[in-house]
């Protein structure tokens, strides 16, 4: 239920980012945005130097979504981190922008606007299948030391794979708070058919209407640190969605943070990704509009 409730609950945030009072529950607004890493570690300074930082807001500014830079005026998100962003008539929100190039999404970075979108045709938010869409940025980015594109991997991982995933947000709901730094998280894909059961298996206790697994378009991810904090979990949590998963062995990216039963479940709930290699096509295919 945790998830469906974040789509609700946006809408009533474009009326404090565009302007009217904000002072009442900051702490609370948090809710409204989706999948923070909860457990992870801070990285270090250009550890993951694709890293984009999508935003939203001006003065009080709060990080919506996490991305990766695959071309130099292209960045790879999940759908739904633009859809409930979008305004009537299209475009985006005001407000809605990114930072590449620093772990600190407050400094450091070089600041992105954007100047369209994409979100996959067969995108659906009843079941979350296609979670995927890209922003096209206003001018290119330049490439450094601290500002790269990632390699993306369209092959079918189909076993357990050691990777990790980076974002910005949630160290923990009890209280709500957010980190300013990138925080990475090491995690272990699972086998389709161990994803398929222990999703069913925790949605039974904690979202009976979480959507059924498709291992042909998503892949599960837990994490393997072995580290344990107040018996919860580690995992994503708000903000993280849109993040990439990515092979320890192939330093690729191969998937997108999509949704999660809940923020600090027990140890061995995984977290859905969306995969890379059903997408091949329609990733490269927008690509080539902006090479």
């Amino acid at each position: 239920m945790q998830f469906k409730v974040l789509f609700t609950l946006v809408f009533v945030l474009r009326h404090f980012v565009n302007g009217l009072p904000i002072e009442t529950g900051l702490q609370d607004m948090n809710r409204y945005f989706t999948p923070h890493i909860i457990g992870g570690i801070e990285a270090a300074q250009g550890y993951a130097p694709y890293m984009a930082a999508i935003l939203i807001g001006d003065d009080f500014v709060m990080v919506a979504c996490g991305g990766s830079l695959v071309l130099k005026n292209l960045i790879l998100t999940a759908a739904h981190c633009i859809d409930v962003y979008q305004v009537p008539g299209g475009g985006l929100m005001r407000t809605f922008h990114g930072v590449v190039g620093s772990n600190d999404f407050r400094s450091g970075g070089t600041t992105v606007q954007f100047r369209g979108y994409h979100i996959h045709p067969d995108w659906n938010p009843s079941n979350m299948k296609n979670d995927i869409g890209m922003l096209r940025l206003h001018e290119d980015v330049q490439l450094s030391a601290s500002i790269q594109l990632v390699a993306m991997n369209f092959d079918y991982i189909d076993d357990e794979e050691s990777s990790f995933v980076t974002g910005w947000g949630l160290i923990t709901t009890r209280p709500s708070i957010t980190p300013f730094n990138l925080q990475i998280l090491e995690v272990s894909t699972l086998q389709p058919q161990a994803c398929v059961d222990t999703i069913r298996a925790a949605s039974t206790i904690w979202w009976p209407g979480a959507p059924v697994v498709d291992p042909a378009l998503e892949i599960c991810a837990v994490n393997t640190d072995g580290r344990r904090g107040m018996g919860l979990g580690r995992g994503l949590c708000y903000g993280d969605s849109g993040s990439p998963l990515v092979s320890r062995k192939t330093g690729t990216q191969i998937g997108i943070a999509s949704w999660v039963i809940a923020c600090e479940l027990p140890p061995g709930v995984p977290d859905m990704h969306a995969r890379i290699s059903p997408h091949r096509e329609y990733i490269q295919s927008v690509m080539e509009l902006y090479k």
